[in-house]
């Protein structure tokens, strides 16, 4: 029989790897990990769009074997996605335990190292890709009847451009994004720490909150909006809401109060009222609203 509650005992574990060396090394060898494991998906991508690359610019009478081997591209998106569950959701894990919070992550998010690392497979694998008989004809061999490429066929040639290129574009977008949000988050965390001091700190009653269903119940995170109610101090009632990414079970239900902060000189002004969906008191747990 423990003399410890397991809960209290959890988080005390948790609240010691907060910026630790050894949560910090976990998770970029976990992402580093994630990367790779992207990258052989990619790889099994590149290697697929060869095989039907190679079909759709040659000849039905010339050769049709693309440059990767059947096997080395069949293993490799198998392998590759259930390596990137695993690892991804090992980096997620550690990520949030240096953190100390779930509803973001330190340097990339699970979504920029996946398209990062199909970009890099896909890359790797342009090496091994078949070239055409002939640029811009298909070559018949038997019959000597060549036909020129029509608009699909110069389309998947010049796959071997545009379809790497996508994934460049698609995770530096998700770089890009991410590094926006952070700037965004991280204004939103000084103003609140500022309101924390200066402004007013109230419990705002949760007034609309939506009803997961079951299936929104088993993933890690919800999205969800929130409506929240709070006295001004001034004789006047005043509703904001929010939109907030919570695990299912910390997502409060109606009649419960969460902690906002606003300027009392302008009320009003939604620019400078923030609410703690968790019930954290940490500035960074503070989100902004809208009105209601």
């Amino acid at each position: 029989m423990s003399l410890l509650d397991p809960k209290a005992a959890a988080a005390e574990r948790d609240r010691k790897l907060v910026g630790s060396p050894r949560a910090l090394t976990a998770t970029i060898l976990w992402g580093l990990a994630g990367f790779a494991a992207a990258a052989i998906i990619g790889f099994g991508i590149g290697g697929f769009f060869d095989q039907v690359r190679i079909v759709s610019i040659n000849s039905v009478f010339s050769t049709w074997d693309g440059g990767v081997p059947v096997a080395v591209r069949s293993t490799a998106l198998p392998v590759g996605i259930i390596a990137s569950i695993i690892t991804m959701g090992a980096y997620s894990a550690w990520n949030h335990r240096y953190t100390g919070r779930r509803t973001y992550y330190a340097f990339l998010g699970p979504a920029s190292i996946v398209l990062l690392g199909l970009a890099t497979g896909v890359l790797l694998s342009l090496p091994m890709w078949a070239a055409p008989d002939a640029v811009g004809v298909a070559v018949d061999p038997v019959f000597h009847e060549d036909e020129a490429w029509g608009v699909g066929a110069w389309i998947m040639y010049t796959g071997i451009w545009w379809l790497p290129g996508i994934f460049i574009a698609l995770g530096l977008t998700s770089i890009i994004g991410r590094v926006r949000a952070q700037r965004f988050r991280r204004r939103n965390a000084d103003l609140a720490a500022e309101l924390l001091t200066t402004g007013r700190l109230v419990d705002a009653e949760v007034t609309s909150s939506p009803q997961l269903s079951t299936e929104a119940m088993a993933a890690a995170r919800a999205a969800v909006s929130l409506t929240f109610a709070f006295d001004d101090g001034q004789g006047a009632r005043r509703w904001v809401t929010c939109l907030a990414l919570l695990p299912p079970r910390e997502v409060p239900a109606e009649g419960e109060t969460r902690p906002l902060v606003f300027d009392p000189r302008t009320p009003s002004d939604v620019k400078r009222i923030f609410v703690s969906p968790t019930g954290d008191l940490e500035p960074s747990a503070f989100v902004a609203v809208r009105a209601a």
